[in-house]
């Protein structure tokens, strides 16, 4: 029937119309036009405070000692929880870990995983505080530490340094398995000759697992038992020849 009213009752309707859902209709069409809007801010918001705060990494990597530590405070000031801000982090851990002051280090790796927004980033941050957690001799918590590493990329990092914790604390047998499990997570091509070595090194002998320091000590006996058999050889050939 509505296609046959007159021009004045459609009109009379659609100001009935209007007028009870009109401010809904308005409302709506703000809250949309808004998100829209609101989503080309951020977008763009996002896209230069990324472009800032490269720009801040870049002049805090490029400038000399004196002036690096104020500007990385400024830095994860101007930009909290971003990858620039953790990669500041790592590298105050790496100069605390030079200078051998670990536990500053680990403070400062420990912060980098919790503002790391980026999961690469805090793993790197997750093996780096395993060893210095090592050094620190809270091996347990090193453990612990890469246990939450998770990916993929850094499997096999993660296991040989476990591998290097249980060796330093003498459980051959857990550093054979984890340099095992690390060299079956290497990337196809990928080789690590030092992992090969230290494999080798924690291998059984006759079947039991011997610490490293008697194999060594093996080593050098046989070492010299060669020597001595060479020397008793010579001094032999010697003798016949005159």
């Amino acid at each position: 029937m509505s296609d046959y009213l007159s021009d004045e009752e459609q009109a009379a309707r659609l100001r009935s119309w209007w007028v009870a859902n009109g401010i809904n209709v308005l409302v709506i069409g703000v809250v949309a036009l808004g998100g829209f809007l609101g989503y080309r801010y951020y977008d763009d918001s996002a896209q230069q405070s990324a472009e800032a705060s490269t720009a801040a990494l870049a002049e805090y990597q490029e400038a000399d000692t004196a002036e690096r530590e104020a500007l990385g405070d400024e830095l994860a000031e101007q930009f909290p929880g971003t990858a620039q801000h953790a990669l500041v982090l790592l590298r105050r851990a790496a100069l605390a870990a030079e200078e051998s002051r670990l536990g500053d280090a680990a403070q400062a790796l420990e912060a980098a995983i919790e503002v790391a927004d980026d999961a690469l980033i805090a793993d790197l941050a997750r093996i780096r505080l395993a060893r210095v957690l090592q050094g620190l001799n809270r091996s347990e918590d090193a453990l612990a530490t890469l246990v939450k590493v998770k990916n993929v990329g850094y499997r096999s990092w993660a296991l040989e340094v476990r591998g290097d914790i249980h060796m330093a604390a003498n459980n051959v047998a857990q550093a054979h398995e984890s340099y095992t499990a690390a060299l079956e997570a290497l990337a196809e091509g990928e080789e690590r000759p030092i992992l090969t070595v230290k494999l080798d090194t924690t291998a059984p002998s006759n079947g039991e697992y011997v610490p490293l320091q008697d194999t060594l000590n093996d080593a050098l006996r046989k070492a010299e038992k060669a020597l001595s058999e060479a020397a008793a050889n010579d001094v032999d050939m010697e003798s016949a020849n005159e």
